[in-house]
């Protein structure tokens, strides 16, 4: 199973976001042999060595398969694209939000990981699945967005009951708060994407299942193992 960043084939979806971004640099400067990088519009994609934009919604069948038809040297796969419309479930005006988000977050990644998944089988490859701390605890003003993060660690953890006997690892990434155009209505301290990154390639090369990126991470899973319920009413009431 791939453990080591170094001569890897990786793809990466939501490649044109501020993590992806940091992703892609992070993976060059350990030794990726290529970065197939998937995005709806590659236009604003820069050149770089080993670098192969590929036009990829992942939340279309049909454009989903034709990346994996391109790409079976895949080794590790990056599920990375991902929704957050930052509406509580009262608020919303009806479940258009909700669903875009499950859409996004959940169905997507399940789809590339099920159209990737030969080649990641051949290839003795892993799945790294981009997540948040709020996977586990739901912070109500995004709780859609949580919700569907929710369904996207289950996901995880049953794909890698699935895949881990043929030979493909299963990565879930934890961070906390990052600075990117998701949270930018937050006033609270974020992780710069690079340092997020950086902590997510460390935690995939250490053999890592669950990665906790950050302090605010760390401290909620820290909690939640001591006193979950107490967390739950923390960020119910984040004032």
């Amino acid at each position: 199973m791939t453990e080591t960043i170094k001569g890897s084939v990786v793809l990466i979806t939501g490649a044109t976001g501020a993590i992806a971004q940091a992703l892609i640099s992070g993976l060059v400067a350990r030794g990726a042999a290529k970065i197939y990088a998937a995005a709806r519009d590659v236009s604003s994609l820069a050149a770089l060595p080993g670098l192969v934009p590929v036009k990829m919604d992942v939340t279309s069948d049909d454009e989903v398969a034709k990346a994996a038809a391109l790409a079976t040297d895949v080794t590790l796969l990056i599920n990375n694209a991902g929704v957050n419309r930052n509406t509580a479930f009262m608020l919303a005006p009806d479940l258009a939000f909700a669903r875009e988000e499950i859409e996004a977050n959940y169905l997507a990644p399940l789809r590339v990981t099920r159209a990737f998944a030969p080649a990641l089988i051949k290839n003795h490859g892993a799945v790294l699945n981009l997540l948040t701390i709020l996977a586990r605890v739901n912070l109500p003003f995004m709780g859609s967005y949580c919700a569907s993060k929710a369904a996207a660690l289950s996901l995880t953890q049953g794909l890698r009951g699935e895949l881990v006997p043929k030979g493909v690892r299963v990565v879930a990434a934890l961070p906390g708060a990052v600075d990117t155009r998701m949270t930018a209505m937050l006033t609270i301290p974020k992780m710069a994407p690079a340092e997020a990154a950086a902590e997510i390639l460390d935690g995939f090369e250490a053999g890592e299942e669950e990665i906790y990126v950050g302090d605010m991470a760390r401290g909620l899973a820290q909690g939640l193992a001591h006193d979950p319920k107490a967390i739950e009413r923390q960020l119910a009431s984040p004032g």
